[in-house]
């Protein structure tokens, strides 16, 4: 069992009813999902397995790219601050305002990104495999 880390350094992957500790610092954790130059296993996992990623992230500015999940929706948890989730559909934006204590679910295949209207603290459990990024839209 590991030692007790704060949720914004790690993250969990829940496989099945298994829950695995994500022993990779979190910018790292990124870097191999994205580039998919993968080496650490747990990592293999929740690139190739089905499962859910929980995290908390903070944010004190805007997302500078877009993501989207095919394989699965994510869902948000806002515990602080002020955050505007920006979904990129067919039709257009649609922006959810975000304030302590509301919750909102990002559709599986559906772009999205966060504006900071206030620094932020919020959790997300994400179905991980499969994640994309792309730079913002013009």
């Amino acid at each position: 069992m590991p030692e007790p880390t704060p949720l914004d350094e790690r993250y969990w992957f829940i496989e099945g009813r298994d829950a695995h500790f994500v022993d990779v610092p979190v910018p790292e954790f990124w870097n191999q999902l994205i580039t998919g130059d993968v080496t650490d296993d747990v990592v293999k996992r929740v690139a190739n397995t089905d499962g859910w990623l929980v995290s908390t992230y903070r944010m004190a500015a805007d997302m500078d790219s877009s993501e989207m999940h095919p394989e699965g929706d994510e869902l948000h948890y806002l515990v602080s601050g002020r955050l505007d989730l920006v979904l990129e559909e067919g039709d257009g934006d649609r922006v959810l305002e975000l304030t302590p204590g509301d919750s909102a679910s990002v559709p599986k295949g559906v772009w999205h990104r966060f504006i900071v209207r206030e620094p932020a603290l919020g959790i997300a459990i994400t179905c991980g495999r499969g994640t994309e990024h792309r730079p913002l839209r013009d």
